[in-house]
């Protein structure tokens, strides 16, 4: 469990502070929302449709990026990667072990890392090559650790919205449609080791410039080119901008557990891709076979985004059937966050060379 953390911050931990204490404004939010529309455009067409110079642009990004409030990276994603993801509920034997915590977080197999309120004191989304993997991986390697009493996986069946489809509401219906890019029809194919390759290097640096990458991964330009656009034409791979959860409006996390009747799962999931704070729906094979991961403006809305759920979905015969509150999160998909939320530097996940 020794994967590398990469440090996205400077050594002058006095600028670190300053920054962090930066308030975001328009344009900081603006930038985000671009990023999250196109995680990859230039700082020159960006400039153009915010209508600000390109270096102030770069300027701004790099100071969000440096104080940890905002990052660009990129995943395989669960609901198109070969590879087996899990739902797993770890319980402790009264105390959370920070030692266990860190291990856990700088984990390669792990995704995303949180502490919650409920029936279990940590849920992490894991991956592993098959299932054999996973049950290594949470028989021996997860459960092995000091101070876990018990482990419980629930596979990942699908995974039908991730939170990069997630947006601000910072920039205008023409700014938004000035930065759409449709997404290219390209064939689907096989995982090749060059696209894990480029999934690993994205994790540490959604921006990467493209001749770095090429270095990076072993390849030309050209090929990694070509690459991006079938992984991310296919779905395979997820690139996404993210912004420092108590930045962002929505403070509040929360995991709501489900069943809905197996006939029921696709109109529900449709129904689910209108709520405002959805931030990822799986899928799962287990005692609950809907988990939503749901970000709030206040605790007071718990409970009634749960009436909610009840109340428009009765008809399909959704049941939630318990609620977690999160403490905090650890790890955000493969980025390492201290207790404000902001980023401390990343640990992709990378099951495959694990």
């Amino acid at each position: 469990m020794d994967a590398r953390l990469t440090d996205t911050h400077t050594a002058d931990t006095g600028l670190v502070d300053s920054q962090r204490a930066h308030t975001l404004d328009e344009l900081d939010l603006a930038i985000v929302h671009a990023l999250q529309i196109q995680p990859r455009v230039s700082w020159v067409r960006m400039g153009e449709v915010l209508e600000v110079d390109a270096v102030t642009v770069a300027r701004r990004w790099d100071r969000m990026v440096r104080a940890g409030m905002a990052w660009v990276d990129g995943y395989l994603s669960p609901g198109h990667d070969e590879g087996v993801y899990a739902q797993i509920e770890i319980d402790m034997d009264g105390r959370l072990s920070e030692d266990t915590i860190g291990q856990l977080a700088r984990d390669p197999h792990v995704l995303s890392l949180k502490q919650t309120s409920g029936g279990r004191d940590l849920l992490a989304i894991v991956g592993a090559t098959d299932l054999d993997g996973l049950a290594r991986l949470s028989g021996d390697r997860v459960s092995q650790l000091p101070g876990v009493r018990a482990v419980r996986s629930h596979v990942i069946t699908a995974a039908p919205f991730e939170g990069a489809s997630w947006r601000l509401r910072s920039l205008t219906r023409q700014q938004r449609s000035a930065l759409t890019m449709e997404r290219p029809a390209v064939p689907d194919e096989p995982l090749r080791p060059l696209d894990r390759r480029i999934a690993l290097a994205l994790g540490t640096d959604g921006r990467m410039p493209l001749t770095e990458l090429a270095q990076t991964v072993g390849a030309s330009a050209a090929t990694v080119r070509r690459r991006l656009r079938v992984l991310t034409g296919t779905g395979r791979l997820s690139l996404r901008c993210a912004l420092a959860r108590p930045l962002t409006g929505f403070p509040v996390s929360v995991v709501y557990f489900g069943s809905v009747p197996a006939q029921h799962l696709d109109e529900t999931v449709s129904a689910l891709r209108t709520l405002p704070g959805l931030r990822m729906c799986s899928i799962t094979a287990g005692a609950h076979n809907l988990v939503l991961d749901i970000w709030l403006p206040t605790l007071s809305e718990v409970h009634t985004t749960e009436a909610l759920l009840n109340s428009r979905l009765a008809h399909l015969d959704l049941r939630i059937t318990e609620r977690a509150v999160v403490l905090r999160t650890i790890k955000h998909v493969g980025r390492v966050l201290d207790r404000r939320g902001h980023s401390l530097g990343s640990a992709p996940l990378n099951y495959w060379d694990a």
